[in-house]
């Protein structure tokens, strides 16, 4: 779909996403959320959720020109991460050089393990298998919730992308056992009802994918990492949610080259 090379728009139904190499997304990013129709305004506070605690973590080339992004708009940033099996967050803060990042912003910018929060109940909308689900407080709080996650194959739900990242918000160390047997797919569906990230970032290697919505991030992710959309599950879910069609959605997809 997209040569080496080459920065393409791409059009669906739905959104605008925009294709670029990693060092193009980190020095124009402001031009490139402007392409897709994403406005930065006066705002609080920025939560910015990388996927650093599962199999695969975003650039830190690719956090910084985020977080020098946002506070050109936003007074506080937070980069925030909850435990998983295998990570505690402020380990991996400070194994990835996250720390460093920090410090180069001053106070106005911090990593949190999100699991020492207030734990807060939402109501899911139409459930596939949770009526409720419990959330950061910070994640409820926050004026504008940026993801940021590396798009890979994942042994459960094919693709762990901008969609899957968003299970890395519940709070509970042990959430892959505790939501394992209800169905990942579904949960994550269920988690996409409820949180709705405003800029999606996603890192697909040398590549970067900027997009508004997590189904359609995700369904261009997957043409990077030789995956067929319409066999993820999850992203199936979602888009009858929204009443669409997965198939339909996928067919739309034009491809314009940018010089």
């Amino acid at each position: 779909m997209v040569k080496d090379g080459s920065r393409v728009r791409i059009n669906l139904a739905t959104s605008i996403v925009e294709v670029c190499s990693l060092e193009d997304t980190v020095e124009q990013l402001p031009e490139l959320c402007k392409r897709i129709g994403f406005k930065l305004s006066k705002l609080s506070l920025a939560l910015i959720k990388p996927n650093i605690c599962g199999l695969y973590h975003p650039s830190i080339s690719l956090l910084y020109g985020a977080v020098r992004f946002l506070l050109t708009g936003v007074r506080s940033v937070i980069i925030g991460e909850t435990r998983s099996m295998v990570h505690d967050p402020e380990d991996q803060f400070r194994r990835l050089g996250i720390l460093n990042l920090v410090k180069n912003f001053g106070e106005n910018v911090v990593a949190l393990d999100l699991s020492n929060d207030e734990w807060m109940k939402v109501k899911v909308p139409n459930p596939h298998v949770l009526r409720e689900i419990e959330l950061p407080k910070k994640v409820l709080e926050a004026d504008l919730l940026v993801n940021i996650p590396r798009a890979g194959t994942h042994s459960t739900t094919l693709l762990t992308c901008a969609s899957k990242n968003l299970f890395g918000l519940l709070p509970q160390k042990h959430k892959y056992s505790i939501y394992h047997p209800l169905g990942i797919d579904k949960v994550v569906a269920d988690i996409a009802q409820t949180v709705r990230p405003h800029l999606n970032i996603v890192d697909v290697g040398n590549r970067v994918i900027i997009g508004s919505d997590i189904l359609t991030v995700d369904i261009v992710a997957c043409k990077f990492i030789d995956l067929d959309p319409l066999k993820i599950e999850h992203l199936r879910l979602i888009a009858h949610d929204r009443g669409e069609k997965l198939e339909k959605i996928k067919n739309s997809i034009q491809v314009v080259t940018l010089k």
